[in-house]
């Protein structure tokens, strides 16, 4: 039987397959839309979709103790998350419309009236403050595209 020969790659190589797969990275922090969301500060608190078909919203404080599914049933559907300091915001599964919430206002929707009726296809949170681009999160259409944005005290 012959011997096969081996090639290997020259250490540069290596180096370049590490820095291009890198490229592929995403990174999240304030703000970044998904299926799961944090709250951070001093109320903070973390929240995710249920992938059961629902989409509902499942919620646990800080301490990781407890589950606050049962607390967060006024959360309606969401298709996106996005956590900025005590609060969380998303787009609402049916309706494509803005709902904002934290642990001190319990069942209150955070967003400004201007805003709660409009359809928004993207939201992001900062620190303080939400912009969401007006659009439906399921359909596209060159008729959206705006930008909204307000702060939440």
């Amino acid at each position: 039987m012959p011997l096969q020969k081996c090639y290997f790659l020259p250490p540069i190589s290596y180096f370049f397959i590490v820095v291009f797969s890198l490229l592929f990275v995403t990174a999240f922090g304030y703000g970044s839309p998904g299926l799961i969301s944090a709250a951070f500060g001093e109320n903070e608190f973390f929240c995710a979709i249920d992938a059961g078909g629902e989409q509902q919203i499942i919620c646990w404080d800080k301490t990781n103790k407890i589950s606050l599914v049962s607390t967060f049933d006024f959360v309606p559907s969401m298709a996106s998350l996005s956590g900025g300091e005590g609060f969380l915001c998303g787009i609402i599964a049916n309706n494509s419309q803005a709902f904002c919430w934290d642990l001190l206002d319990f069942g209150i929707n955070l967003v400004p009236k201007t805003f709660k009726y409009n359809s928004y296809s993207q939201i992001d949170v900062g620190k303080f403050h939400v912009c969401a681009i007006k659009g439906s999160y399921f359909l596209s259409s060159n008729d959206f595209g705006n930008v909204d944005c307000w702060e939440l005290d």
